[in-house]
Formats: structure tokens, C-alpha cells, sequence
């Protein structure tokens, strides 16, 4: 049982107009943007070319690592 049934409609009432986007369409923006400006298409467009530059990084760094491991071992071998 729900101890206040009109708080509970209320409450309810005020998920549907969230969920149905009442106020956007209310209030149409002039651009979708969000709270920097930046459209939304642009967001995942700059995250995804940060995420790839980053796995480019660890790569080359894996790289870098394995490339050290083996010159440092050459020189041994050639010493020997």
C-alpha cells in the first residue's frame, strides 16, 4: 500500500514528462548541444580520435619496450 497517493501520482506524472521529453519539445533548442557547445556528433567524434591516440601510444610504447629489450640484448650476443 503507498501511504501518499497523490505524491505518488505526482511523482509519477513528473518521470512520464522526463521520459517522454515534454520539456524539450516544450522548449525546442535552436542546436542539440549540450553545456560546452559542442554538438553531440562532435562529443563522439573527439572521444573516439582521443581513444585511438591513446591505443596508438600503448602500442608504441610496447614497442619502444620490446625494441629496448632486444638492442640491449644484440650487444651482448655480439660481445660474446
Amino acid at each position: 500500500q503507498i501511504a501518499d497517493p497523490e505524491a505518488c501520482d505526482q511523482m509519477y506524472e513528473s518521470l512520464v514528462r522526463i521520459h517522454t521529453n515534454y520539456y524539450k519539445n516544450k522548449y525546442p533548442r535552436l542546436k542539440d548541444t549540450n553545456f560546452t557547445g559542442v554538438t553531440v556528433e562532435d562529443c563522439k567524434m573527439i572521444l573516439s580520435t582521443d581513444v585511438l591516440k591513446q591505443m596508438e601510444d600503448m602500442k608504441k610504447g610496447t614497442w619502444r619496450k620490446l625494441r629496448e629489450k632486444f638492442s640491449a640484448k644484440k650487444p651482448e650476443e655480439d660481445s660474446k
